[in-house]
């Protein structure tokens, strides 16, 4: 009876002993989560569009910040072109390991309705993170042009004795649909011309080769404040505080609101570990002292990475019938 007593104490004490060595690897286990060491290397971050702009600024302001915090440099690279198609492609294919991250637009939700084939699939090869940004749009034009404001563009369209040529951040951003949307309803006679972002539009209006340009408040300001740009409406739903001067075109008797927006994505697949610990991030540098200073004509904002996934899905929905009856094809 002792034997069998003894035999049983052994098999138990030989479980008790198996089970601790799962639990403790199971504890090993969890203490190596992706997210506990990360970043421990260098992070890119992609822009789709030139340097100088609204979302070079946010990605150079976050990037530093995150750097500061981390301790891990942050790379950013600008993938201008396509309406965006290349950088985002770049992210799509990259690993899903929080390592390459991009500010996407407006441009994300309007690819898709501009092309019979995409690259990549706009909702499942993209990781939502948060919301960083919304800005108003403005039209700008150089000093000389003869419009002061949007009013006088209309009568000088009617007029018919003006070439109105306009620059935009590219085929279907925000800045170029709230073009075609004030076109549309004014029936004004206005001609898109192609730029690869919104800073090279910019300098062609400072330097007189076409007339106006429709931009974020945000990318113009320094500009306007210079005097080297003049701007004739702005597309908020009431005047902008950073720039109260400027009239909203609702103001002037036209029914146009529009915003764009800056949404911080990683691969699809990228672990969630890693997304919450990018959205903590994103929430703490949007708080920074300061950051509004540098972004002047922006307005900083986070989100959940739900409650941006549903923006994405309602700007899809929102403009695509929009897009298809302006007639708006990828160049």
């Amino acid at each position: 009876m002792l034997k069998q007593t003894n035999g049983f104490l052994r098999r138990t004490a030989q479980v008790m002993i198996g089970v601790g060595v799962i639990v403790a690897s199971l504890g090993v286990s969890h203490a190596q989560s992706p997210a506990d060491k990360y970043p421990d290397r260098p992070i890119r971050m992609i822009v789709t569009f030139p340097p100088g702009g609204s979302v070079d600024a946010i990605a150079r302001a976050v990037g530093q910040k995150m750097q500061e915090n981390w301790g891990q440099p942050v790379l950013i690279e600008n993938r201008p072109g396509a309406s965006t198609l290349i950088g985002s492609t770049a992210l799509a294919k990259s690993a899903p390991d929080g390592y390459t991250l991009i500010i996407s637009v407006s441009n994300h939700t309007t690819n898709p309705a501009m092309r019979a084939t995409m690259p990549y699939d706009t909702l499942k090869d993209f990781q939502p993170i948060s919301m960083l940004a919304l800005a108003p749009i403005v039209v700008v034009a150089n000093p000389k042009f003869a419009a002061n404001n949007v009013k006088d563009l209309i009568a000088l369209s009617k007029a018919g004795n003006v070439k109105l040529d306009f620059g935009s951040a590219g085929t279907g951003s925000m800045t170029h649909l709230t073009a075609e949307m004030l076109k549309r309803q004014e029936n004004l006679n206005m001609t898109h011309i192609l730029y690869k972002g919104g800073t090279p539009a910019l300098m062609d209006v400072i330097a007189g080769h076409i007339p106006m340009t429709f931009a974020t408040l945000g990318q113009v300001l320094p500009q306007l404040q210079a005097g080297q740009v003049k701007a004739l409406g702005i597309s908020s739903a009431k005047r902008y505080p950073s720039m109260p001067d400027i009239p909203t075109f609702k103001e002037q008797g036209i029914d146009l609101v529009t915003t764009e927006w800056f949404g911080l994505m990683a691969p699809a697949g990228t672990p969630m570990p890693i997304v919450a610990k990018l959205n903590a991030e994103m929430k703490k540098i949007m708080a920074s002292p300061g950051l509004g200073d540098r972004l002047t004509a922006i307005e900083l904002v986070t989100s959940t990475p739900e409650e941006l996934d549903a923006h994405i899905r309602s700007e899809l929905t929102r403009w695509a019938p929009v897009i298809k009856d302006l007639g708006i094809k990828a160049d």
